[in-house]
This record gives C-alpha cells, sequence and structure tokens, in this order.
C-alpha cells in the first residue's frame, strides 16, 4: 500500500474550532519574567499559561501552537480552555499602560488568528471569570475597539 500525502494542498479543518481570542494581562514588567514565572509555577510541564505573550516592544512570544495546544485556564483541554486562543499583555496592572506597539502586534495577530480560526468572540478573562483580575472594562472597551 502506498500513502500519498497531499494534505499540505488542503486546509486543515479540524483545528478552526477556536471560537473566542481571549486577552490577559501579565502582572509583571516583561516577558521574559512572565515566562520565567509561567515555567516555575508550572514545573516545565506548562499547565498554566497563553497561546502568545506581547512584550512592551510589540514582540510577540508564542509559548503554544493554537493549532495543536490550547493555553487559558489550565491549558489542559478542559471545557473553559477548549475553543480558546490565549494572548497575554505585558502589563503590570490597570495603571501600567499598553504601548502602542502593544496595540499594533494585537491588531495584527488578532487579523492572522481571524484567517486561521473561526473566531466569533474577542474578550478579556475578567469577562470569562469575574474572580480573576483584568481589564478594567474602560480599558478593555479601549483596546477591544483599537485592535479589531
Amino acid at each position: 500500500m502506498k500513502i500519498i500525502d497531499i494534505t499540505d494542498k488542503f486546509n486543515d479543518n479540524s483545528c478552526k474550532i477556536k471560537k473566542k481570542i481571549v486577552f490577559h494581562w501579565t502582572g509583571g514588567s516583561t516577558a521574559k519574567g512572565a515566562i520565567n514565572w509561567l515555567n516555575e509555577r508550572n514545573e516545565g510541564h506548562g499547565s498554566v499559561g497563553y497561546n502568545y505573550i506581547i512584550d512592551k516592544s510589540g514582540d510577540i512570544y508564542m509559548l503554544a501552537n493554537p493549532k495543536v495546544r490550547w493555553m487559558h485556564n489550565t491549558g489542559t483541554g478542559t471545557i473553559n480552555d477548549k475553543n480558546i486562543v490565549s494572548i497575554s499583555l505585558v502589563a503590570k496592572d490597570e495603571h501600567d499602560k499598553i504601548t502602542e506597539a502593544q496595540i499594533k502586534s494585537s491588531k495584527s495577530l488578532v487579523k492572522k488568528l481571524n484567517d486561521l480560526f473561526w473566531i466569533t468572540e474577542i474578550t478579556h478573562h475578567a469577562a470569562l471569570n469575574s474572580q480573576k483580575q483584568d481589564f478594567p472594562e474602560y480599558i478593555w472597551r479601549e483596546l477591544e475597539q483599537r485592535i479589531k
């Protein structure tokens, strides 16, 4: 039996089930610090994290490919994670301004994700879990308008 692989000729719809992009902030001042914190917390196993972190400079770090792995609350495929692509912006808290470079990179990444997946909603973590510290609504509304 001979198998002729022509999968590169077709769109892989099996990975297009993502429905939401969920924005977070890292709670720290650098992408490197956030990545180190995640590694320490997860002991190298990646049980909590983000698909992407966007640094103040606008550099985008992909921590987990959303085609094969989702990262949000647990990163282990729970019902809360399954349809989510998670993006975290480097920011300590609501007083730490999101930079123009982060907004520009966020907008580009959202467009790319919209091209890859069936995205029906772009939101922030606190909208899904009100007990999580995240963007206050007024910051989220401004960011949302600028990235769509």
